[in-house]
């Protein structure tokens, strides 16, 4: 008997589970019913010391009720005939439980439904959600109200080769430090980060809106951008704590829409603070927005427990891949000024062209292998982005979107103000269309998926729907009529809408609380990194064939005048029997840079179908993680 229990032990220690703390005899009588049952229902409840059910030779490891009660607790042996059973202490099982989870921490921790009662529910999570809206909306907004003032602006400050630096600045600290706010949120307070970065948020607003020169400007949009990285996803992670997952869909879609909303309402409002009052208003508008939303995130919104509330400040801050973000802010730089400067300011085969795109390639690599070295450290931690097949899909669909998404807004109002020729605010009311649409759409899907549960379908429909949209937009000339122009942007929107707020959904689904903030951030990191590279290639696009189909189609005419008087001036530089020749010069250019969104859209339709098939009904995240 002795031999059997060391044989037991030693099998226990090498599989790394503790000693049973308690180990008891009793006597099994097979004519005994009571008994039986007893051992029964014990065994039903207990888990093999060696954890395996191969081993012939090995008795049955169960309990007995009936012999432990009048054992010791620890330690006590006896014997009956051949029939032994011993009980494992639960600790056991505790502990083969808690490895277990933690091997698989980047997924859902268990099928159960959500515990609602400790969600916030009522006028506090109205609040709440309408606080969260303004401060994204305004985030949104920063995106595209700039575009139809900085004509004046570059006519006050005479700071016409500033231009593309006034969205880069903005784009350019938002999409780098976004992956670093994930993992801000992860270790500390969610509440008190959010309230930071919005603080962080306003005062850029205010350096834009009191700048003296364009330097000042750029710093400002820089520093907005700053705040701007964590107001997104800080505002997701707000949601996941807020409101039970199978409820969360119609939320993200919520937030999701308001960057459709910005993008069309942005450059209306944009042309007419300009117009009728200052461009200064453009950042402005910023700061009551802003004061709302923390009022209300302070006061309704309670920061969940955490596991790693007893980390000092200082073991906290080594969490954060402070040199990784270094990395990846570098090569941004050198990605966004080899595609603004290529082709353009320097033609491609210039040395600080292909210098920029070395850059970038070096520093990249140097990131990814920084990541592998940090593991759970790291900025984008292998294990969730690298092994986690939904995050890894998430990512490549989010950049493609956004690339299809960004290219349309920034170039449709160029199709409206050169093509057809209306002014810059009333492009932007022709545009309208696919703010509806894609608001309508997120909204409908965000709901169809609280009801049905998977998010697959939807996506997938919306991903073909899209597609098809790209294409039609790709044909707009002009001679297109308003049924014409107004039907392809409704079914583009309705494509899109139907599928820009899945990501978001998919990290909450597939993660478990604690990784959710770095996979939301993640998802927003790649769609707005897809948004300013679409933006740069479009914009290359677009001017070099502007510049050689001016000369084939209105010889007559010199195209650098054409290019600086601007979409919207083509008629005060150009000959009246030109002007016809132009505009189809302006709309060739556009299409050519829509020929992308079909591509990345396409592309996207196959990263949609890595997702896994998942559902938001019965699922439930372990609430106390970090984040």
């Amino acid at each position: 008997m002795a031999n059997y229990l060391r044989r037991v032990l030693q099998r226990g220690a090498a599989r790394e589970t503790e000693t049973a703390s308690s180990i008891t005899t009793g006597v099994s009588n097979t004519n005994d019913s009571k008994t039986l049952d007893t051992t029964s229902t014990e065994q039903q409840t207990s888990t093999p010391v060696d954890g395996s059910a191969d081993h012939g030779d090995d008795k049955r490891i169960g309990a007995d009720d009936n012999a432990s009660a009048d054992s010791p607790a620890h330690g006590t042996l006896n014997e009956k005939k051949d029939d032994t059973t011993i009980v494992v202490d639960s600790t056991d099982r505790q502990n083969s439980t808690v490895a277990s989870t933690d091997e698989k921490n980047a997924t859902t921790t268990s099928e159960d439904p959500d515990d609602e009662s400790k969600y916030v529910t009522g006028t506090p999570l109205i609040l709440l959600v309408i606080g969260l809206l303004l401060a994204t909306f305004v985030v949104a907004l920063d995106n595209t109200i700039i575009a139809t003032a900085i004509p004046r602006i570059t006519t006050i400050f005479d700071s016409l080769n500033d231009v593309g630096w006034y969205g880069s600045s903005y784009l350019l600290t938002t999409t780098s430090l976004q992956p670093s706010f994930g993992k801000i949120y992860t270790y500390f307070n969610v509440k008190w980060t959010y309230l930071i970065a919005l603080l962080i948020f306003e005062l850029g607003s205010i350096l834009c809106a009191a700048a003296t020169s364009s330097t000042m400007l750029i710093v400002g949009r820089a520093v907005a951008g700053a705040g701007a990285a964590a107001l997104f996803s800080g505002a997701m992670t707000i949601i996941g704590y807020s409101v039970p997952l199978r409820k969360r869909a119609l939320y993200i879609a919520s937030l999701s829409s308001m960057f459709g909303i910005a993008s069309v309402v942005g450059p209306i409002l944009g042309g007419a603070f300009t117009d009728k009052l200052s461009w200064r208003w453009c950042f402005w508008i910023n700061l009551p927005f802003g004061a709302v939303s923390i009022a209300v995130v302070f006061f309704f919104f309670t920061d969940p427990p955490r596991d790693h509330a007893d980390m000092t400040f200082k073991e906290k801050l080594k969490q954060i891949d402070l040199l990784g973000a270094f990395f990846l802010i570098c090569a941004i730089v050198c990605l966004l000024l080899a595609l603004q400067w290529g082709g353009t300011v320097y033609p491609w085969s210039d040395s600080r062209v292909y210098g920029c795109f070395i850059g970038f390639g070096l520093l990249l690599a140097i990131f990814i292998g920084w990541q592998f070295k940090l593991q759970d450290r790291a900025t984008m931690p292998p294990r969730i982005l690298g092994k986690q097949r939904t995050v890894a899909a998430v990512a490549v669909f989010s950049a493609f979107l956004a690339m299809a998404l960004y290219t349309h807004i920034y170039f449709l109002p160029f199709y409206f103000q050169a093509v057809k020729g209306t002014s810059a605010e009333g492009s932007g009311i022709r545009c309208i269309p696919y703010l509806v649409s894609i608001v309508f759409s997120s909204i409908v899907v965000g709901a169809t998926i609280t009801l049905i549960g998977p998010y697959n379908p939807p996506m997938l429909i919306g991903c073909a729907t899209f597609v098809v949209g790209c294409g039609m937009l790709y044909t707009l000339n002009p001679g297109s009529s308003a049924g014409v122009w107004i039907g392809y942007q409704i079914l583009a929107g309705v494509g899109a809408g139907a599928c820009v707020q899945i990501p978001f959904i998919a990290v909450q689904v597939v993660l478990n609380e604690k990784d959710m903030p770095i996979g939301n951030a993640i998802a927003i990191f790649f769609n707005t990194l897809g948004g300013a590279i679409s933006v740069s290639i479009a914009q290359n696009i677009f001017s070099n064939t502007l510049a050689q189909q001016l000369p084939v189609l209105a010889p007559t005419v010199d195209p650098r005048m054409v290019i600086a008087a601007g979409a919207t001036h083509i008629e005060d530089v150009v000959p009246e029997g030109s002007v016809g020749a132009v505009r189809l010069a302006y709309n060739l250019a556009v299409t050519r840079a829509f020929i992308m969104p079909i591509a990345v859209a396409g592309l996207g339709f196959l990263a949609a179908l890595a997702f896994e098939w998942k559902s938001v009904k019965g699922k439930k995240l372990a609430m106390g993680g970090a984040a």
